[in-house]
């Protein structure tokens, strides 16, 4: 349902009377800012509420290849046992909601290196792993990466994405918060106020 901001406040596209918040806008401007805040605060939890389900179907596929991870690693000789892992965390610099899944070697029984994904043509870091970044794996580590990583690897791109437009509309925000510096007049509201 889109508003409107008219002669005598703002509307709902269909006509009928906005549930007008505390304070009503007095300028376009402010009304705008409003809509902003608004516009974050709904993408925010909404993206919260979906990074949180795709964090329940990492955990899921994290969970699934452990088990199946275990299972060959009971079959098999110590030689052909593999050492890759993968887990699911908390990102502690992001927003809300935010997690990683990385990919990791068990080098001891309390030391782990954590693979890097390398990088694109533009320098960034992929979403993905290429299968280069594992290293010698045996076959049924292979088998089972491929099986996970491209679903992991969308559900790093996604959040990349909802981390975007999070970033984006704060930006947006804090350029309608910012000063004018050109403008001769205080408002668009009355272009002839000095």
């Amino acid at each position: 349902m889109e508003t409107a901001m008219g002669g005598n406040g703002m509307r709902e596209s269909n006509g009928e009377q906005a549930i007008a918040p505390q304070t009503e806008p007095k300028t376009r401007h402010d009304w705008i800012v409003h809509a902003l805040r608004d516009l974050q605060s709904d993408v925010l939890s909404r993206s919260t509420g979906i990074l949180d389900a795709m964090r329940e179907e990492a955990e899921a596929s994290k969970t699934m290849y452990i088990e199946k991870m275990l299972d060959a690693q009971r079959a098999y000789p110590p030689a052909a046992r593999g050492s890759i892992s993968v887990r699911v965390r908390n990102s502690a610099k992001s927003g809300p909601g935010m997690f990683q899944i990385e990919w990791f070697r068990v080098k001891g029984p309390k030391r782990t290196h954590y693979l890097k994904r390398g990088k694109d043509r533009d320098g960034k870091i992929r979403h993905g792993y290429s299968i280069r970044s594992f290293g010698q794996l045996t076959g049924w580590e292979k088998d089972l990466i491929d099986r996970h990583e491209p679903r992991f690897e969308q559900l790093r791109a996604i959040q990349s994405h909802l981390s975007q437009i999070r970033m984006r509309l704060r930006m947006i925000e804090q350029e309608c918060q910012a000063p004018l510096k050109t403008m001769k007049f205080a408002s668009l509201d009355d272009p002839n106020e000095e």
